[in-house]
């Protein structure tokens, strides 16, 4: 016959619950995956639960970033049941990504798709040498000469 114990002694548990803070709402930090390619950087976040409109992003030098709010789906009136245990993260975060430098912020392109932001930019087109060409004066203005007055 198994017997099905806990792990801890009680009184373990509830001074673990004191000092980790088990039972209050963490904050929300959305993971994130940063991969930069040939052309241009790409970026993976999870934010389940968020809509575009609750999403705010920045591109400032090499500094991207992601701001919004994960809103608390519960009620904390006394009428429910009481909050047992809270696992997911919610509330205000702001997530800034090192990218490389260079890239024009007019050019991010963000999706938002199962709860998961996709953002791409473009690296610019390299900067390569070219030709400049002269312009020269008209040959109207060069032929012209001073005309003589009868007198």
């Amino acid at each position: 016959m198994t017997m099905l114990t806990e792990p801890h002694a009680p009184w373990l548990r509830d001074l673990n619950r004191l000092f980790t803070g088990e039972g209050a709402v963490a904050s929300f930090i959305p993971p994130a995956d940063v991969l930069v390619g040939e052309d241009g950087v790409t970026v993976y976040m999870d934010v389940p639960g968020l809509s575009a409109a609750s999403l705010e992003i920045e591109l400032d030098n090499d500094v991207l970033t992601v701001r919004g709010e994960r809103p608390f789906p519960y009620s904390t009136d006394g009428g429910e049941a009481a909050v047992r245990r809270i696992e997911r993260r919610f509330g205000r975060f702001e997530r800034s990504l090192r990218v490389p430098r260079g890239l024009d912020p007019g050019s991010v392109q963000a999706e938002l798709a199962d709860g998961v932001l996709t953002l791409r930019i473009p690296k610019p087109e390299e900067l390569e040498p070219r030709r400049v060409e002269i312009k020269t004066a008209s040959s109207s203005s060069q032929s012209r000469e001073p005309q003589e007055s009868a007198a």
